[in-house]
């Protein structure tokens, strides 16, 4: 169980200081202090089964965005960063479409993206092509942008660049059109 040096404590909402416990240096235990301060002043919310997977999904989406605009979006490009990128961008894309599900009352499981795709509830789909025209405006695409085939290209993208070191050779991706996919699956998350 890991430990933080006992003391005071800071407790953070939204990245504003809210109040402060006293650690005894338990993490476990600190954790359950914190919820119990947040109670006490109404500043606690529970977090849905949606948001938790919206908020993952944008963790791993602003992971793939930080190694492309370091090392990525200039030229010479860092030959290292294409595995991390398209790992976490594909696995942000999954978790988009699983919190996508959620949103409309539906669990997903699996990593094939087409798959999850297909199987979103037809409000989800509704509202991923009502995004898509303001998206496209945001990409250079060079041409109409094709939703479904950038996701049917990326389908197995997290399975197989995560163990990219294990294989002869592995399928290329395109950066533009990933950026692309997470974007319009952000944005139909957050449509009310």
């Amino acid at each position: 169980m890991p430990n933080t040096p006992p003391g005071p404590k800071a407790i953070l909402l939204n990245g504003i200081v809210v109040g402060e416990v006293r650690s005894n240096g338990n993490t476990d235990q600190d954790a359950e202090a914190v919820r119990a301060f947040l109670k006490e002043k109404g500043l606690h919310k529970e977090v849905t089964p949606f948001q938790a997977v919206f908020n993952q999904a944008i963790a791993f989406a602003n992971t793939s965005a930080h190694v492309y605009e370091k090392n990525l979006r200039r030229t010479p490009r860092n030959g290292f960063s294409p595995v991390p990128f398209v790992v976490n961008a594909a696995f942000s894309i999954e978790l988009y479409l699983k919190a996508l599900a959620q949103k409309h009352g539906k669990a997903l499981r699996g990593h094939e993206l087409v798959k999850l795709h297909l199987s979103l509830p037809t409000k989800a789909h509704l509202e991923i092509n009502q995004v898509i025209p303001k998206c496209a405006a945001n990409r250079v695409l060079g041409e109409q942008p094709n939703f479904t085939g950038y996701l049917q290209h990326l389908n197995d993208a997290f399975v197989k660049w995560r163990y990219s070191y294990e294989l002869e050779r592995i399928d290329t991706v395109h950066i533009e059109p990933t950026i692309f996919v997470m974007e319009v699956l952000h944005e139909a998350c957050r449509l009310p």
